[in-house]
């Protein structure tokens, strides 16, 4: 009898230990591909900034020294900040409220309420709202989860649009390699820590790797577009069309929103993978499920970038008037008292 036990528990307990080999597997990979994918970026700034800097070095030395110490600075404060402040926050996501038959883990719950109330930036009435969701028992974990998509998920969106539009602006903008690949890498590393400040924790270690991974890979394309002749291609069969002069400028408008609509549609989809990675409550969702919707939400959001902030003008003039009313009704009503 013993030994039936014994054999009819192996199977779990090879599953797990198969699981945890992979899961190691997975990490040495994603190392050995991030420190790659570094190399290469880091590489590729060099090369460019040594032609940058020897071009300047014509003009003047000290424009070569500056150029480099912008260089150093702009790495420091754009990349290895954001990381350092990203892994100082605590691993959590919102899957770990509930186990699968959807009862609630109070004890996560609890450290939860606790981290938001100590990490981000919550008002008196929100923080009484949250510490009176953990005395509702089983529903505290629907409470939070509820509380994040009316609060948290409408911030980190807004967040997602600005980078994705700071992205296309720098990538479209700039005619240099150096400039949106520092853009690139800095913008999208400052994306991830601000999600991760606005929900006050972070995607544990093997999601931060996928995500610093593609990054990376996002910084290295970029690099690689700007040195794609486009603009040559478009001139050329523009020029079957249109006068030389014209078509060598259609030639540069094209491959400038070509670059930046590329660069601005992966920060989108970035950014919507780190949230998704911290505000996924379903814990039956695979890797590869999350990775597909957050393609299609990403698709979803793109278009936004593109819009002028017009709703919120339109909004100022009605706040304007709803004041102007209430104002003419207080008087009134002090003038008949």
């Amino acid at each position: 009898m013993i030994n039936r036990g014994v054999l009819s528990l192996s199977p779990a307990i090879l599953n797990k230990e198969d699981l945890a080999m992979k899961n190691k597997k997975t990490k040495v990979w994603l190392i050995i591909l991030l420190i790659s994918l570094a190399i290469l970026v880091l590489l590729g700034l060099v090369s460019s900034a040594l032609e940058i800097g020897e071009r300047l070095r014509n003009i003047h030395f000290s424009l070569e020294i500056a150029f480099y110490v912008l260089i150093a600075i702009v790495i420091v404060v754009g990349i290895v900040y954001p990381i350092v402040c990203v892994f100082r926050n605590p691993i959590f996501s919102l899957n770990q409220l509930h186990d699968v038959d959807g009862n609630a883990k109070l004890k996560w719950c609890k450290k939860l309420v606790n981290n938001l109330i100590e990490n981000t930036e919550l008002s008196e009435e929100e923080i009484i709202q949250v510490r009176g969701f953990l005395k509702e028992g089983n529903e505290a974990d629907d409470r939070l989860i509820e509380f994040f998509d009316r609060k948290i998920n409408p911030e980190i969106k807004s967040e997602i649009i600005k980078t994705a539009r700071r992205v296309f602006i720098v990538t479209a903008a700039s005619q240099n390699s150096v400039f949106d690949m520092l853009g690139t890498a800095s913008l999208n590393f400052m994306l991830i820590k601000k999600i991760t400040e606005l929900c006050g924790f972070r995607p544990n270690n093997l999601q931060i790797a996928r995500l610093y991974v593609r990054v990376l890979s996002m910084t290295v394309l970029a690099g690689v577009l700007e040195s794609i002749n486009v603009e040559g291609i478009v001139s050329k069969v523009a020029e079957g069309f249109i006068s030389s002069p014209f078509a060598s400028l259609v030639g540069v408008a094209v491959s400038s929103l070509m670059q930046g609509a590329t660069n601005a549609l992966l920060t989108v989809r970035l950014g919507v993978m780190t949230k998704n990675y911290l505000l996924n409550a379903d814990v039956s969702k695979t890797r590869s499920e999350i990775r597909k919707e957050s393609l299609k939400e990403a698709l979803s959001i793109f278009p936004s970038i593109s819009k002028t902030d017009e709703e919120d003008k339109a909004k100022k003039p009605d706040n304007k008037i709803k004041a102007a009313f209430t104002k003419a009704k207080d008087k009134i009503v002090k003038n008949r008292a």
